[in-house]
């Protein structure tokens, strides 16, 4: 037992070395110069001293908000500091995973998962970035692993079973995750998604329509019924919705993507609305035919 105990005890040493040295390739130093929006050096310095899950919790603000970046820079400060703390690693591969470094996150990840097969953290989140990759049958084969999925994983799943031509298992995925969390904006916009991919035009637009209702999750809510809009070939109605909740500059954007979001394969179109992937290869192909 002695002798198991001490070969265990080296591999997760070796493990949170090799981790350490990737965070200070990845962050150089433990202390910071620069602020990140609100956040100033001296903030960052501080909790990156007395509390670097701090640091991770703020992280988690960034990410939210989309600044996949700054969220990266926090938790590259936070696994600097504390290269033990292996949510830090995770926090950072995923955030290094959303901002385009895939290749990075995926080679972390697969060091923490070689020492933690059932860790389902990494698990999640080396499939959601896989999924920002592109890489859909690789992100729902590394779901299959986990025997009892939670909401977000089952949100997940049902997303990737859109873009992989299984239009029903991903509504009813979709369906049981909202039913486990019905508050949750985001999910409900998935499965508003879902159902407008379907088909089923009337139901994505009441569960819209009832996330509208929220004053906060209003104009995400109301963008997204625009992208339910544009997809039933409406498309006109849908720049009248975008107008009213984004910028000048955004809607004319925003344009030609409604102009050609109907015409798209169905696993285009899941791909466009699900992980805002538009295929260069469904441009080119519709481009020189749309028409106004």
């Amino acid at each position: 037992m002695k002798k198991i105990a001490k070969i265990l005890s080296i591999r997760i040493n070796l493990t949170l070395i090799m981790l350490a040295l990737a965070g200070c390739a990845a962050s150089g130093d433990r202390r910071a110069t620069e602020d990140i929006g609100p956040v100033t050096a001296y903030a960052r310095n501080s909790l990156a001293e007395e509390n670097p899950t701090g640091l991770l919790r703020i992280g988690e603000g960034f990410e939210r908000s989309g600044d996949f970046i700054g969220a990266r820079k926090l938790y590259a400060q936070a696994r600097a500091a504390a290269p033990e703390l292996v949510e830090a690693h995770i926090a950072y591969a995923r955030a290094s995973g959303l901002a385009g470094f895939s290749d990075e996150a995926v080679a972390i990840l697969t060091v923490i998962g070689r020492e933690n097969p059932q860790n389902e953290k990494v698990i999640i989140t080396l499939s959601t970035i896989h999924a920002a990759a592109g890489r859909y049958q690789s992100a729902y084969d590394g779901l299959q692993q986990i025997k009892e999925p939670t909401y977000d994983v089952l949100a997940l799943k049902g997303k990737l079973s859109h873009v992989l031509g299984d239009g029903s298992a991903g509504q009813e995925a979709l369906v049981a995750a909202l039913d486990m969390q019905p508050d949750d904006s985001q999910i409900l916009e998935a499965a508003a998604f879902s159902f407008a991919l379907n088909g089923d035009y009337a139901s994505s637009v009441s569960l819209l329509r009832r996330a509208m209702d929220s004053r906060r999750g209003n104009p995400i809510a109301q963008n997204s019924l625009a992208q339910v809009y544009a997809l039933s070939g409406q498309r006109e109605a849908a720049l009248r919705l975008a107008r009213d909740v984004l910028p000048v500059y955004e809607v004319q954007r925003l344009e030609n993507f409604f102009r050609l979001l109907p015409r798209f394969s169905p696993q285009e179109q899941a791909a466009a609305l699900f992980f805002n992937r538009v295929p260069k290869e469904a441009i080119n192909r519709l481009s020189g035919r749309a028409t106004n």
